[in-house]
């Protein structure tokens, strides 16, 4: 059985994960060296991968964010951008698991720096879960009303906005304290 959503919720999710990805896609773009660094830093790629991967990151990061907003591409660019963040998502919490919760996550390279938490996994995952939206193969023929548009772009803002304010918050955080050793 197929999951029928309105088309104004599709294209909502499928906004606020564009923007979220070009923006993502454009900060990396801007401080490419910088980004190298943080992808070294996640110590999770061999050393002959790391500058290739964070080549090729955010090219893909603004290919997904424009496949989205295109219909016959929203479905892979959705599948996309659920499996890039979930792999985000992963790298995040190995480094948090291995007891390394300060380093930046590279999520808007140089523009924004942000320490790794579990916090920083639940929102990919919240993302994930947009993106999941987005996915199903059918939404109900209904052409979108004027209002559904003044709908999708007011949500898409707030969603987008509520976003930066949490990324914004998550960077003001005081740094983690180092724990005694010993402790558990």
């Amino acid at each position: 059985m197929d999951l029928l959503l309105d088309p104004a919720v599709v294209w909502t999710a499928r906004l606020v994960l564009a923007v979220v990805l070009a923006v993502a896609a454009l900060a990396k773009l801007r401080a490419l060296d910088e980004f190298i660094g943080v992808v070294h830093n996640y110590r999770i790629l061999p050393e002959p991968l790391v500058r290739p991967v964070a080549y090729v990151l955010p090219p893909l990061e603004a290919a997904i964010a424009l496949g989205l907003l295109i219909e016959p591409t929203r479905a892979l660019a959705a599948g996309g951008a659920a499996a890039l963040l979930a792999v985000f998502a992963l790298a995040m919490a190995v480094n948090i698991l291995r007891g390394r919760p300060e380093i930046d996550c590279g999520c808007f390279a140089s523009t924004l720096k942000q320490r790794i938490g579990w916090a920083l996994v639940g929102r990919n995952l919240v993302l994930i879960g947009l993106a999941a939206l987005v996915m199903p193969g059918t939404v109900p023929a209904r052409t979108l009303t004027w209002l559904d548009t003044l709908t999708v772009v007011g949500a898409s803002l707030a969603a987008v906005l509520l976003y930066l304010a949490f990324t914004q918050l998550r960077s003001l955080s005081p740094p983690a304290r180092p724990r005694p050793e010993g402790a558990a």
